[in-house]
């Protein structure tokens, strides 16, 4: 394959595997952050539009003092969630903003439960100098995965309930998981005639499921 062709890594770190890294701390105050989409990658920092969700306020009030984070604005709050932007200053973001051939993707997410799992699509060349940077950021026992390409890269469909997995079909036809994304959730919500949160919902629990699938799979 041409060096110039897109593939993707992915990186699955279990919650003890990442007891050393700052996304301990988000593992131990929400019960999930997930990468939703960029907004700036220009600059000293990398900024993004993350979801949130925790069991209470409290939770949200000890995300807002974690240094790897600044919160600039909040797009969405309701009881237990959060869509928010923020900068982010944790070293896994920072390899990532200060490699221009690697962009972080959807599914990203830290969870209390499962740890952390990135996804991150670039160049061959851009991939290999990201791989070779987390490796001395993360445990030599995490696992590691960049695929051939983008569409030869196959994994056994998971099953999703009927209304996850239309939310998740439209979602995939209308760009949202094209770089650049063609589409927010905020206009998939219109098109469903719903709210952007149960939209959010929606991909967020297929993508779980898909994660945990491929997780299974691949061992």
């Amino acid at each position: 394959m041409a060096s110039h062709e897109l593939r993707f890594l992915q990186i699955q770190v279990s919650k003890e595997q990442g007891q050393s890294l700052p996304a301990a701390v988000i593992m131990d105050t929400l019960t999930s952050l997930e990468y939703v989409s960029a907004v700036s990658t220009i600059g000293d920092f990398p900024e993004y539009i993350l979801a949130l969700r925790y069991k209470d306020q409290t939770a949200l009030e000890n995300f807002k003092n974690i240094s790897q984070f600044e919160i600039t604005r909040i797009i969405e709050e309701r009881e237990g969630y959060s869509l928010v932007q923020a900068r982010t200053y944790g070293p896994l973001p920072m390899l990532i903003h200060k490699n221009k051939s690697v962009w972080l993707q959807t599914p990203s997410v830290v969870s209390s439960t499962n740890g952390l799992f990135m996804t991150v699509h670039g160049t061959t060349k851009g991939l290999k100098e990201f791989r070779d940077g987390i490796a001395e950021l993360l445990p030599s026992s995490i696992k590691i995965r960049i695929s051939k390409d983008l569409k030869a890269d196959w994994i056994a469909a998971p099953q999703l309930p009927t209304r996850r997995k239309e939310v998740l079909e439209l979602a995939v036809k209308l760009g949202y998981y094209s770089t650049p994304r063609k589409c927010t959730q905020r206009a998939l919500a219109e098109k469903l005639g719903v709210r952007q949160g149960t939209v959010a919902e929606h991909l967020q629990s297929a993508e779980s499921t898909i994660i945990q699938s491929w997780a299974d799979q691949a061992k």
